[in-house]
């Protein structure tokens, strides 16, 4: 039953955006009634406060086992007519591109793509945000600044003295 829960979840977050608002309205309360099944306490409560994105995250966060499952049905929800949910796709393509960079080059491939071929959508919107959760995504998945490597070394250093380094050395 978890499982089918689990499955059910994205389509109704993505519904929280439909136009129609009683549509959103549904989607919203059986989204937290879904939050409390799963015994989601933090997912239930930024639903309940409206921060709709942080509660997307979250979601994603805790179910990571589920993100290809997500990536999948994100992608079917870039061909809906309504802008909001092709809105609601992109910005979760983007999130969980985020989740699965590592190790995942393949699917990032395809993220890549879906976003790529949504920078054209006829919503200024839609397309200006898939450019965005591009960029994201490249964030992301991009090596560290050389920069990164001075704490590291400076750890690795203080290690060193600690196993009988001199410190004029270290």
């Amino acid at each position: 039953m978890r499982k089918d829960v689990k499955r059910s979840l994205l389509p109704l977050f993505f519904h929280l955006h439909d136009s129609d608002s009683s549509v959103a309205q549904a989607s919203k309360e059986a989204v937290i009634e879904a939050a409390k099944f799963l015994r989601w306490q933090r997912f239930q409560k930024l639903l309940e406060t409206e921060q709709i994105w942080k509660a997307g995250k979250c979601m994603l966060k805790r179910s990571r086992s589920r993100l290809e499952d997500y990536l999948h049905q994100s992608l079917l929800y870039l061909q809906s007519p309504q802008e909001p949910l092709r809105e609601a796709a992109v910005r979760s393509i983007g999130l969980t591109g985020e989740q699965l960079k590592d190790g995942c080059k393949e699917k990032i491939l395809v993220i890549n793509e879906a976003l790529q071929n949504m920078e054209s959508d006829s919503s200024p919107l839609v397309s200006s945000l898939a450019l965005e959760m591009k960029q994201v995504l490249y964030d992301a998945c991009e090596e560290p600044p050389a920069s990164s490597f001075l704490p590291a070394l400076w750890r690795r250093l203080r290690r060193a003295g600690r196993r009988g380094i001199p410190n004029q050395l270290v």
